[in-house]
């Protein structure tokens, strides 16, 4: 006989606010009978553990919730079970493996080298070496690039006596290093090869001609002492003539035996590298060059040689010009050159190239690129072009360029969040006590009437204004309303943009779907930063912060958002709504049947517009009213 489901929720929180947690948590177990696989049953009877102090238990009920919700799919919510883990338990740090394959799941490589470094750090420092080992192999897997990672490797293999592989790792290390011109890390990392192995032939030769030539560069080489394979003085120079040559005629085979020959003696040599690579793009061995090139150019980056690394990236797209990583590369050569402009355009080639033929594996990247044309230039031609592609209500082409997006500051007001404040820098609308008589000025508006400014508060809040992409407009507020819209004070335009803010945005929700109050509102300070996710995180953060009583700050917060000129449409109406709840459940009658009045329609605003004009001047709640909105926020137009 199936169970009913309504029957036994309700029985489980009446046992729980009486505080028969035990019973309660029985009851959510005959729900396991139809739905064995329902993570949010376990993470209740996971609450309710907590609440009766049996964190073991706790941990337990979290760990069948996340891998129910990673069952399902729902990788959000299973991310979220496994943090309020490290919450209750902060020493279960294998939860952090798991963090990190679901990071790298969903393509945030970033987060999962991160959750991964901590993990390892965890292993190394408990002495579990081989599990240190496969962590930090794992963080290269997906990070190559990572010279730390590669240390670490190294390292750990030497001590597990893997002295090939320690060999190895140390040998590319040192070519790395002498390639950035790090020459003294690069003679440490020879050094300990030859520890491990005092005949390595690259590692004596590296270091002899580093003892030689004391701190000249390694492709001065032929400056230093010349090693024993060399025939005579010039010879090496003759070679590369001779190679050059033959690469310019065709004779491919010939030339990379010479250049081969030549690395040999002088690794890391970035003339011989480079015409090596050059040879394999003439020879149409495009992977291979494409590695050789992308090492050499970021290593020019990273040197700030900017006229080498642009010519090395220009040399190759000659050859292969839809190549996203060359063209990702240059817009991160313009955006440190500070050509934002061009760097943009770089970028949206990349994600025009990425729309037409995907990368398989990688199927945020198109997203995050265009993150990146936003912030460098917001409202250029590119930026409307490549809009369409991931908000089907933006525009490509009949909006004007913007050229110096607004930025909207709250005033300068004290926040009291207690007892976690918010953390820096705050991107929503700052909080103040009291929230009556806060002034604003919107941009181009006539100013309000001078009034003192309360003492500034150390968080300020900048967020980007979203383009014109929710045509609806807002619903009329009733003129006898005393709730009046505030203006905006205006700040300088900053070009920081919150990078992947949907991610951020949805990791939020999850969060405060499982209760993590504090780790959703840092999401939603995070993703509010992007211009298209403003008003729906101020509003999810009001909400959290009415969830946790505080419900003076959640009213300053909501009046501030109905008073950006980006709030409007159906969200308008629903902040309003959650404006007016609040102004019911704290007594002021007035200012919520003001608020309903100016969305007549709205869900059961007449039911309650009714009961409030029912009541005494004692203003007085009507028993019939519930004391918290039931409707679900509306998502963003394409969320």
């Amino acid at each position: 006989m199936a169970v009913d489901r309504r029957t036994v929720l309700q029985n489980a929180q009446l046992f729980a606010s009486k505080g028969q947690y035990e019973a309660a948590i029985a009851e959510w177990r005959k729900l396991t009978t139809d739905t064995p696989a329902d993570g949010t049953i376990f993470n209740s009877i996971g609450d309710l553990q907590l609440k009766r102090n049996a964190t073991p238990d706790a941990v337990a009920a979290f760990l069948q919730a996340a891998g129910a919700f990673r069952s399902e799919g729902s990788v959000l919510k299973a991310i979220a079970a496994y943090k309020k883990i490290l919450k209750v338990d902060p020493t279960k740090i294998d939860i952090y493996r798991h963090l990190g394959d679901l990071n790298a799941e969903r393509g945030l490589l970033s987060s999962a080298v991160q959750d991964y470094l901590t993990l390892g750090k965890h292993y190394f420092k408990d002495g579990r070496n081989k599990e240190a080992l496969e962590i930090y192999r794992k963080i290269i897997s997906h990070d190559p690039s990572n010279l730390d990672a590669q240390l670490r490797v190294a390292e750990l293999c030497e001590q597990e006596q893997l002295v090939d592989e320690a060999i190895r790792v140390y040998l590319q290390l040192g070519r790395e290093r002498s390639a950035a011109q790090q020459y003294e890390q690069a003679n440490a990392m020879y050094a300990a090869v030859l520890r491990l192995n005092p005949e390595n032939a690259e590692a004596k030769e590296i270091v002899t001609m580093i003892e030689a030539g004391g701190s000249a560069p390694l492709s001065l080489a032929r400056a230093a002492k010349p090693s024993a394979a060399a025939a005579k003085p010039g010879e090496g120079s003759d070679l590369m003539a001779e190679a050059t040559r033959r690469i310019e005629e065709g004779q491919y085979a010939g030339a990379e035996a010479m250049l081969t020959q030549l690395l040999s003696r002088e690794p890391g040599n970035p003339e011989i590298c480079q015409l090596l690579a050059r040879l394999h793009l003439l020879q149409g061995n495009l992977q291979v060059a494409l590695g050789e090139y992308r090492f050499l150019a970021g290593a020019a980056l990273r040197a700030q040689d900017y006229a080498m690394a642009e010519l090395l990236i220009n040399d190759y797209l000659k050859v292969e010009p839809a190549s996203v990583p060359m063209l990702e590369l240059l817009g991160e050569l313009y955006q440190e050159k500070g050509d934002a402009a061009t760097a943009a355009q770089h970028f949206g080639r990349a994600v025009e190239i990425l729309l037409e033929h995907p990368e398989p594996g990688m199927p945020t990247l198109p997203a995050e690129l265009f993150e990146k044309v936003q912030a460098l230039a917001p409202g250029s031609a590119i930026a409307r072009k490549l809009a369409p592609a991931f908000d089907p209500t933006a525009s490509s082409s009949t909006e004007p360029e913007v050229t110096e997006p607004m930025v909207v500051t709250p005033e300068p007001v004290a926040i009291q969040l207690e007892p976690e404040p918010l953390p820096e820098p705050l991107s929503a609308p700052a909080i103040a006590e009291p929230a009556e008589d806060m002034p604003f000025r919107l941009q181009g508006a006539p100013a309000a009437p001078a009034a003192p400014a309360p003492a500034p508060s150390p968080v300020a809040a900048q967020v980007t204004p979203p383009p014109p992409s929710v045509p609806a407009p807002a619903p009329p507020v009733s003129q006898a309303a005393p709730v009046e819209p505030a203006p905006v004070p205006v700040v300088a335009p900053s070009p920081v943009v919150q990078a992947d803010a949907e991610t951020q945005y949805a990791l939020g929700m999850a969060y405060k779907d499982m209760g993590l109050l504090e780790e959703a509102k840092e999401e939603f300070v995070s993703s509010m930063k992007d211009s298209g996710f403003f008003v729906d995180s101020c509003l999810m953060l009001g909400l959290c912060l009415k969830e946790q009583s505080r419900l003076d700050q959640a009213i300053q917060l909501l009046e501030k958002l109905i008073a950006d000129s980006r709030c409007r449409g159906g969200n308008a109406q629903l902040v309003r709504y959650e404006l007016a709840m609040l102004y019911e459940k704290t007594g002021a009658r007035d200012r919520a049947l003001a608020m309903y009045q100016s969305i007549p329609s709205f869900h059961d605003v007449p039911r309650r517009v009714e009961a409030l004009r029912s009541l005494g001047t004692n203003g007085v709640a009507h028993p019939e009213l519930p004391a918290s909105s039931q409707i679900s926020p509306l998502p963003l137009a394409g969320h």
